[in-house]
């Protein structure tokens, strides 16, 4: 018998799914090169958010039964909270695809800003400091999104800069599951 599906995972990929749906019909029917290329980075995107925020809440879910403390309420708050600027992010791109774009890596900027810890239910201490430090290369990656999207939006090279997210997005992805 496969692993049941949590009621969290259910919910939250329904919150995601139009979103999914659209910027997968974009990354299709876009006949523009750099809008399609960023279409198709925010769909990967997209995806790897859905999947974050299902493991997120399922593990403070997991940790509010070991624990309760104020980190983990903040860190609920704050998971919730890029939940909604994220989705507000993927949908907007339908219509507004730079900015969109520029909504989810700043939604990703605020995230690592006011997270302040890890969780590993599995770990003896199951609540881990993570700083503003710890998180210094996301900070990096974030940024140079920001000033690929910046530039996109301005008109610069957009076909370029849609290439370069969607090859940080891509070398993201395969870095982060284990091909590379």
């Amino acid at each position: 018998m496969g692993q049941k599906i949590s009621s969290i995972a259910v919910i939250v990929s329904l919150l995601f799914l139009p979103a999914l749906l659209g910027l997968g019909w974009q990354a299709i029917a876009l006949v523009n090169w750099a809008s399609r290329g960023l279409a198709i980075a925010l769909l990967f995107l997209c995806i790897d958010q859905c999947r974050m925020a299902i493991a997120d809440l399922e593990q403070v879910a997991e940790v509010k039964l070991l624990v309760q403390n104020a980190q983990l309420e903040q860190f609920h708050r704050v998971t919730i909270a890029t939940i909604v600027v994220e989705l507000l992010g993927f949908y907007s791109a339908i219509g507004w695809l730079g900015w969109g774009v520029a909504i989810v890596l700043l939604s990703q900027v605020g995230f690592n800003i006011f997270a302040g810890i890890q969780l590993q239910p599995k770990a003896s201490a199951p609540i881990i400091p993570w700083g503003i430090r710890d998180r210094l290369p996301v900070f990096i990656a974030d940024g140079l999104g920001l000033v690929l999207i910046g530039c996109w939006l301005a008109g610069v090279q957009p076909l370029v800069m849609a290439l370069g997210l969607l090859g940080m997005v891509s070398i993201y992805g395969l870095v982060k599951y284990g091909v590379l």
